[in-house]
């Protein structure tokens, strides 16, 4: 396992982390139960395998994870490891409640203190209202022993992320990023140089970039899966410090393991060549649709950039399975049918296309080939 410092003050984690929110669920069980003893194998085999960070949340699992992660900790001898978590500081809720819950998250992990405390979720609006108060707990917490850093994580823009990096008040924090959503890319490199650290959520897509089809493969030479190809892009991003899996059996560990344990994930000819494939699929799939919006709304309901954006996914990509469950997804919508079933070809959208996409007609692909 290859480790690297998480920030200009951090501990020095591994460059795989455990995201401890898809655990096992007991039998018949749902999101919000876990089944306690494949869990403690899962996270053990992952601290066997050199893993030393895991990330949770208050909530995760309805508040299960931390126990989860206490549980499997429970006589532990190995190496330190590293927790953190995150507390819904935008609930409106005042301060003695957000005490009463890291003060329950350290009794269910049993560690003491907590690494890092994140602001889960941060975007403008709830740093606004709710920043102060989050720097009060996170100082209450810090002075009496109970956490070492705070943090945030985000899905606001990078403009804002930006902003908040620029407070100087953060020692790390947690984007989303993947070769398919690249948007962070600069911020990434932008806080790490200002002395974050950068942990990765949805390294592969929440499972969709782990599929095995040529394109995808072709982005990096030599790899031999697509959770391969996703994983190595993350860890070959320059100011990224821990990707984030979840991991749920044994074979997941071992696989992402291998992986996080290559001393250079990316060579630098390796990344020119998967930045210029990846820039020619794109230049392909922009002919068909850039996802501007400007065709918006539709009388008819359709959601017509997700379509698209579905339909270059299973061209381009290969990535049939993530784009016909998308497509069910917008069909059974809750507010009525979403789909390109649903467009009546009045042509509302054609004069609005900044690139000339006769509309109509290729949502007539999209329905043929993903229905």
């Amino acid at each position: 396992m290859e480790y690297s410092q998480y920030g200009k003050v951090g501990p020095m984690v591994s460059r795989l982390g455990f995201g401890v929110m898809r655990l096992p669920p007991t039998k018949g069980g749902g999101w919000g139960t876990v089944h306690f003893p494949k869990s403690s194998r899962i996270i053990r085999h992952a601290l066997d395998a050199g893993v030393n960070f895991l990330d949770s949340h208050h909530d995760y699992h309805e508040g299960l994870s931390e126990e989860a992660i206490g549980k499997a900790l429970k006589g532990w001898k190995g190496r330190r490891v590293y927790i953190q978590t995150k507390t819904p500081m935008y609930r409106p809720e005042p301060l003695s409640y957000f005490k009463k819950r890291l003060e329950e998250a350290l009794e269910k992990t049993g560690v003491c203190p907590i690494d890092y405390l994140f602001f889960h979720s941060l975007r403008k609006k709830s740093f606004e209202e709710r920043g102060d108060l989050f720097f009060k707990l996170t100082d209450w917490a810090a002075n009496r022993g109970y956490i070492r850093f705070r943090g945030f994580s985000s899905h606001d823009s990078p403009e804002n992320v930006r902003a908040f990096i620029d407070t100087g008040e953060f020692d790390a924090m947690l984007l989303s990023y993947n070769w398919q959503k690249p948007t962070m890319q600069e911020t990434i490199a932008y806080g790490a140089d200002r002395g974050m650290g950068v942990s990765v959520m949805n390294p592969l897509g929440g499972g969709s970039l782990a599929v095995d089809t040529p394109p995808i493969l072709r982005l990096l030479p030599g790899a031999e899966t697509g959770a391969e190809v996703a994983l190595r892009y993350v860890l070959g991003t320059p100011g990224v410090t821990v990707a984030l899996s979840g991991l749920n059996n044994h074979q997941h560990v071992d696989e992402n393991a291998a992986i996080a344990s290559m001393r250079n994930p990316m060579t630098a000819r390796q990344w020119r060549t998967f930045q210029h494939r990846l820039e020619s699929i794109q230049q392909k799939a922009d002919a068909v649709c850039t996802h501007c919006g400007y065709c918006m709304p539709c009388p008819e309901g359709v959601d017509i950039p997700q379509n698209f954006l579905l339909f270059n996914r299973a061209t381009f990509f290969g990535m049939n399975e993530f784009a016909r469950s998308g497509f069910r997804k917008l069909r059974e919508h809750k507010d009525g049918d979403k789909s390109a079933f649903a467009c009546e070809k009045c042509g509302a959208c054609v004069s609005k296309c900044p690139n000339e996409v006769d509309i109509p007609e290729q949502l007539e692909e999209v329905a043929d080939l993903l229905a």
